[in-house]
């Protein structure tokens, strides 16, 4: 009887260690903690040691549930670096593996296998599909990098399709959330006792040792109301729009103005573009709306998109209820800039945040919330429960080989007390963007204003821009990671 139950345990630990073997190294260090000295690196702009770290990550957690994450850092990273044809593989590679996860049948053999390396570790167990930010932010890079390989009718097609993949992202997160709690519920019913994780979630939520989760949790809650609802993206709205604009079917880019302004109804800028639509489409224009452009936006125009600092990410601190749990809460950072002034010609004009990736991301991990506060208690009690259940059958026995097991498996716990804090952080905090007429000397002064201007070391001198001679019309993309990590690329656009 005792070999028997040695066996099974020895069987559990050895599951267990092939659960982590399989998942990637965030199981055992979680992601962010992984990314802390590459993402020092990028906002230095020391490139070398950034790309050598992404590959070497790819080549480590390839065939992992992690690849996916390290496959669109890679395709940022080299977008920002303008090695276009790079980016766009990525890129590609990142949508292949989103269609995988959405096409895999609800129930599958991997699936079943993660949902129990997660009972058993953690969430770095479950591969990681993505949030709805990644996918809509994925597109509205892909597009730009097509314009980078010079293929602008790549570049107008993606465009086009933005609006489809906003609509996609929405259905198949309402379906993965139904799956989700099935799954829950299925899983919970099975392998832990209602009423004990109901208690769990409340000593959690009303301990005094997690004020500090708590004061997240409200930061987040705030920031969340920054978000836009169903998960929009508004730069990939503004971009549908604008690429009908350029078609000149005004109609379509009324549909995304029209839905602009419902989201942000007192940004002056979204103002000036719906307005425009409305006067086009020979629609009224309300009186408290702001004027149209005075000029034509169509054509012969400088699109300036300003891509302002670093982008959330998610931390992880600790939990009681009443063992400590490493936990994921969001992290934001500090904008660098507070925009770009840019002149041409007789015309200045400032950058106006279109899109607030803290807000985004925040609003999707409240909804997520519920369902990821379960699985860590589903998680919790089953390793609690199945270590306390070995070393009390193995102790009566023998105490020496109870106090044994009870020591590897508190080890065993403690190494994959791990928050899932996988996300894609190469992302901007925001979206600006502003618009002006080609300058007839087709000369552009960028001004960037810094926030942290007291520190003579962040002085930033105008920039002067020359533009090609043969583009009509162009879009200024802005990499404003931090002053350091500061590029700037001119996409031709030469259809108009």
């Amino acid at each position: 009887m005792l070999v028997k139950k040695i066996r099974t345990c020895i069987f559990f630990i050895a599951w267990g260690g092939l659960c982590v073997s399989l998942m990637g190294c965030s199981s055992i260090i979680n992601a962010h903690t992984q990314k802390e000295s590459m993402m020092k690196a990028y906002v230095s702009n020391d490139r070398k040691t950034v790309e050598d770290r992404i590959q070497w990550k790819l080549k480590s957690t390839s065939g992992t549930g992690d690849y996916l994450m390290w496959t669109l850092e890679a395709g940022s990273y080299y977008f920002s670096a303008q090695n276009y044809d790079s980016a766009i593989l990525y890129f590609r590679s990142a949508e292949s593996q989103f269609e995988a996860y959405d096409d895999r049948a609800k129930v599958s053999v991997q699936d079943a296998s993660a949902e129990i390396g997660m009972a058993l570790t953690n969430l770095n167990a479950l591969p990681y599909r993505g949030w709805c930010r990644d996918r809509i932010a994925l597109s509205i890079f892909k597009s730009l990098a097509y314009l980078g390989q010079g293929k602008e009718e790549s570049f107008r097609a993606q465009l086009h399709r933005l609006r489809d993949v906003q609509k996609k992202v929405i259905e198949d997160h309402d379906a993965y959330m139904l799956n989700e709690q099935q799954n829950l519920d299925s899983y919970a019913q099975s392998n832990v006792n209602t009423t004990q994780m109901t208690t769990l979630q409340s000593q959690m939520l009303d301990s005094r040792r997690n004020q500090s989760i708590e004061k997240a949790w409200e930061e987040t809650r705030v920031v969340a109301h920054r978000g836009y609802g169903n998960f929009l993206n508004p730069m990939a709205i503004f971009l549908s729009g604008l690429g009908f604009i350029r078609d000149g079917n005004y109609e379509n880019a009324h549909i995304d103005f029209a839905r602009l302004y419902e989201l942000m109804p007192d940004n002056p800028l979204v103002q000036k573009y719906y307005a425009t639509v409305l006067a086009a489409t020979n629609r009224p224009i309300p009186r408290d709306l702001a004027t149209p452009f005075n000029f034509p936006i169509d054509r012969k125009c400088v699109y300036v998109i300003f891509a302002n600092g670093r982008g959330p990410a998610f931390k992880s601190v600790n939990v009681y209820f009443p063992v400590m749990v490493a936990w994921p809460v969001c992290e934001y950072y500090a904008s660098p800039f507070n925009g770009v002034r840019v002149e041409g010609g007789n015309v200045a004009t400032q950058t106006v945040t279109i899109a607030d990736m803290d807000g985004i991301l925040a609003q999707e991990y409240n909804e997520r919330l519920p369902a990821m506060i379960t699985r860590i208690v589903i998680s919790t009690l089953i390793k609690e429960g199945a270590s306390y259940g070995a070393t009390i059958a193995l102790g009566r026995e023998d105490p020496l080989l109870g106090l044994a097991v009870f020591l590897a498996s508190a080890a065993y716990r403690a190494a994959v007390n791990t928050a899932d804090t996988r996300t894609w952080e190469m992302l901007p905090k925001t979206f600006e963007v502003t618009q002006l007429p080609m300058p007839e000397n087709r000369v552009l002064t960028l001004s960037v204003s810094l926030k942290n201007s007291r520190n003579s070391a962040f002085k930033m001198d105008p920039l002067k821009i020359h533009l090609p001679e043969d583009a009509p019309s162009v879009i200024l993309y802005i990499h404003a990671m931090s002053p350091q990590n500061f590029s700037y690329h001119v996409f031709p656009l030469m259809s108009q």
